[in-house]
Formats: C-alpha cells, structure tokens, sequence
C-alpha cells in the first residue's frame, strides 16, 4: 500500500482529505435511496465503514465506482450526483486517505532503529 502513495499528508491536508472521505460517504447515502436492497444495503454498510476509517481506501473507492456504473445501467444514464460522486471517488484513488486513517496507520511510513554495537 506504500508504494501506492508516496506521504499519507498531515495537517490541513489530511483534514481535507478525511472531508473528501465523508463527503463521499455522504453522497453515497444519498444515493442508495430510502428502501435499498438487503444486498446494496450489506455492500453499502461495509464501504461506508471502509471509507470512514480510511481502511483499504482506493479498494473501498474503485467498488464506488464499480457501484455507480451499475447504478447508471440499471437506470439508464447517469445522473450528474452521480458523475460528482465518481469524480470525488477518483480523486480519492489518485490521492490516497491521508495521515488521519487506518491506512496510513498500517502502511505509512517507518523508522528503523538499528541496535548499537
């Protein structure tokens, strides 16, 4: 996961990629609609937990995106919330979740302390 992302950034630029992570999930809320599926709502549930916690995030991104192609042909076009919602996924692949996430606590990068002699 590394070497997917050269920094998890700190700062304000991590705090505004944790605001990309939630206005993502928040779009996709809005877009599962008021009675989903047992299935979407299982699948739904499992990414939007994946994505708070910045766990496995660019995985977590490209079913996003997976999701709103198969939203878009089952409805027959896209909508332009949906075309939002994929270009914040997409920035969200090509950047990576950030210093405030899982994954930069499990793949960020490490010192390494040789012992004296």
């Amino acid at each position: 996961m590394q070497r997917l992302y050269s920094m998890f950034p700190q700062g304000l630029p991590g705090c505004g990629l944790m605001l990309l992570r939630v206005a993502v999930i928040l779009q996709w809320l809005t877009d599962v609609g008021p009675k989903p599926s047992a299935w979407l709502l299982a699948i739904t549930v499992t990414l939007i937990l994946t994505l708070a916690l910045g766990a496995l995030t660019s995985a977590a991104s490209l079913l996003l995106l997976c999701h709103i192609a198969l939203l878009g042909i089952d409805r027959g076009a896209l909508s332009i919330s949906a075309v939002g919602e994929a270009l914040h996924a997409i920035a969200l692949i090509f950047l990576g979740p950030g210093a405030y996430s899982l994954d930069a606590r499990l793949f960020g990068r490490r010192t390494i302390e040789l012992p004296r002699p």
